[in-house]
Order: C-alpha cells, then structure tokens, then sequence
C-alpha cells in the first residue's frame, strides 16, 4: 500500500488518506483508539502506534485518519508518510515546516448528547473524539423521569441519546454550558407538561413540547438570563424575527448570542448576513465558529470579504472554518489574503489555505459546501 494524496476533511481533527489499494465492494473497517487491534491488519496495528492517532476508518481506497486535538498534524502526518510510504500532494510537502507558536485553542469541536426519556432530558454526555465526559441534571430531571417512567413498560429501552449541535471549546465548560442551558429551558412547569405528555396515548400530545414560541424584543427584556434562554430555546426563526435576533446577539450570555447565531443559519435568504458578519465579531470564539459554520452552510458569495477577514481571526478554529469557506466558494479576490494565511501556525490551517489556493489558481470550479449543494439539490426536486 502507499499514499497517494492525503486530503482535508470538514474536520480539523480528520484527514483522508488517498491510497493505491483499493477494498473490496461493501468492506469497511472501523477501529479507535482501546479497540481489540489483535486482528487488524498490520497496517492498522502499525498506525496505532503513531503518537497522536484516536481512530481510523478504511473503505474503497482511503483511509481516514482521527487524532487526538491537542497532538499536531505536523506530529503526526511525517510518521503516516514514513509508515505506508508513496508521494504525498504538494499542496501539504511543502507546509509541514513545525508551527512556529502554539494557539490559545488547542481545543476543537465537542459533540453534545442529551439522554432522553419521552423528552424529559435525563443526562449530558459530551465527547472529543475517543474522550467521553457525562454530566448530570438537577434533581427535578430525576424525579420527573422517574415519575414519568411508570407510563412506561421499559424505560430502559426507551431512553435514547439525542444529538445536538456541535460546541467548540473546552469539554468540562461546554459539558457545563449545556447543563447550565437545561435547566433555564425546562422548569418545573415544563416538566410537569411533559410528565403528561408521557402518560397520554396521543401521538401529539406527546409531541407537544416542541411547537415553537413568537419571540418579541421585549423577552429578551427579562433580567434572568435563564428566562431570556428559555424564550430563545423553543424559537422558529424567520426573517421576519431578525430584530430579535440582532438584539440577542447583544445578550451579555454567549449561550444566547450563540444560540441566536444559529437560529440565523437557519434563515436561507441573504438579509442574514450582516448579522452573521456581526457574530463573526463576537468576543466568544463559539459563537465566532457557529457564525463561520452558517455562512460555509448558506454558501453565499457576498460573505468573501468577511471570511477574508477571519483568516486573521485569533482562534485557529475560526482560521480553519474561513480557509474552508474560501476552498468550497472563494475566488481570484482571495488570493493575497490566502498567500498571506500560508504563514499560519497551525498546520490544518495551513494545509486547507492551501488547497484553496490551489484551487482558486488551477481554475478549478468551487463547488460550495456539502450541505448547501444537497439543499440545492433538495430545491431543486
């Protein structure tokens, strides 16, 4: 086997390994960090070796590659290379040289789960990669799922694992955060309602705690940032509520801006995008990389400019998400700034400035995001 390209991924924390081999239709293998390697390939078991490496996953004729967020690329991909051997893409030979400082987030994206039963949240569980954290809810989740559970002829079998969007930061503050959100969004009112809800045989009732709430200005008027989070957290957003949202994105709580953020991605039509230039100037990292995470999504051209700007953002994580952008939509207007972001600290960050810069040089067509090309297509039906 040998490497013939190695490739970003919508991840920093993932690259794709392009090889000469190829599996066999339909076989896939599957492996992290901790599994039984005893009948792994050798090329797996050798892999695992390197420093750094939390997961693999081999089909067709790549291999994607996991590592752990605080073990550098550039620590990592040279062992890779030296391993299963072959040539590797220009576009990364010539940006391996070590960074020459280390970025204040040498964190990156933390998946959220809740732990359901009927609604009623019962626990958190956050993850980065092969590390698992849960956390637990005031008492009053306990008591209403257990008070709910007698509806139930098997809770066990009915709890289930919900998932949420993506935070960014560091693991035990975000674990927190999300409890923190919980407990602003479910009082014992609502838990009574879903206590209810949980006994009652119609399907709508059941299903009644997710309609959604208008949100007017004066909401967010309320001095509890927990009232105000309550209000935001069951919103369906339309253009027609962006004076809310601009004003959230005011709210001294970056659970709220963030949240805001998000409800703005949510709003396929460009009139969104000064706000989420807006938030792309928040003094909170996470609600800079959700605002980085819509735009790439929407995929409109007219954010260029301001993607540009975000190739100098402090957080490597924001750097990434704009050098992402520019690949998937920039163009020839890019350039300087792309050359510039070539000095970049951050390996991931440099190696995806990079293949923007190819790409917007060889005359290659951007194609858009993966997300906004399969809304396209859904458009389009």
């Amino acid at each position: 086997m040998k490497i013939v390209s190695i490739e970003p991924t919508p991840s920093p924390h993932s690259m794709k390994i392009n090889v000469n081999e190829h599996l066999e239709d339909g076989e896939t293998l599957n492996y992290k960090s901790g599994d039984d390697l005893s009948k792994a390939p050798e090329y797996i078991q050798k892999l695992f070796e390197i420093n750094g490496i939390s997961g693999i996953y081999r089909v067709i004729d790549f291999i994607t590659i996991q590592r752990r967020p605080r073990i550098d690329w550039e620590d990592i991909l040279p062992k890779v290379r030296d391993l299963l051997g072959g040539a590797t893409n220009e576009a990364i030979e010539d940006i391996f040289a070590p960074s020459s400082q280390s970025s204040e987030d040498a964190y990156g994206e933390i998946n959220v789960f809740v732990q359901e039963f009927r609604n009623i949240p019962m626990q958190v569980k956050v993850e980065e990669h092969d590390h698992e954290k849960r956390f637990g809810l005031p008492e009053r989740f306990t008591d209403a799922a257990i008070e709910a559970s007698e509806a139930s002829d098997n809770m066990l079998m009915e709890r289930k694992w919900v998932e949420k969007s993506p935070r960014y930061g560091k693991i035990d503050d975000i674990g927190q955060e999300v409890v923190e959100e919980l407990s602003a969004s479910y009082d014992k009112e609502r838990l009574t309602e879903l206590i209810k809800a949980a006994f009652s045989e119609d399907p709508e009732q059941l299903s009644s705690d997710k309609q959604k709430n208008k949100v007017t200005l004066s909401m967010l008027d309320q001095p509890d940032w927990r009232d105000r989070y309550a209000t935001m957290d069951r919103m369906d957003p339309t253009i027609e509520d962006l004076p809310v949202l601009d004003k959230a994105l005011e709210d001294d709580r970056s659970s709220i801006r963030r949240l805001a953020t998000a409800y703005l991605g949510m709003i396929e039509e460009t009139e969104v995008l000064p706000y989420l230039y807006k938030a792309l100037k928040d003094k909170a990292v996470n609600v800079r990389r959700t605002a980085g995470d819509c735009l790439s999504d929407l995929g409109f051209t007219e954010a260029m400019p301001e993607m540009i700007l975000s190739l100098s953002d402090p957080s490597r994580l924001v750097r990434w998400r704009a050098a992402m952008f520019l690949y998937e939509v920039g163009d020839e207007s890019a350039i300087p700034a792309l050359e510039k972001a070539l000095e970049d600290p951050e390996f991931e960050v440099r190696m995806q400035v990079k293949m923007a810069l190819d790409r917007i040089q060889e005359g290659k067509k951007a194609e858009g995001s993966i997300w906004h090309l399969m809304n396209q297509a859904t458009k389009q039906d």
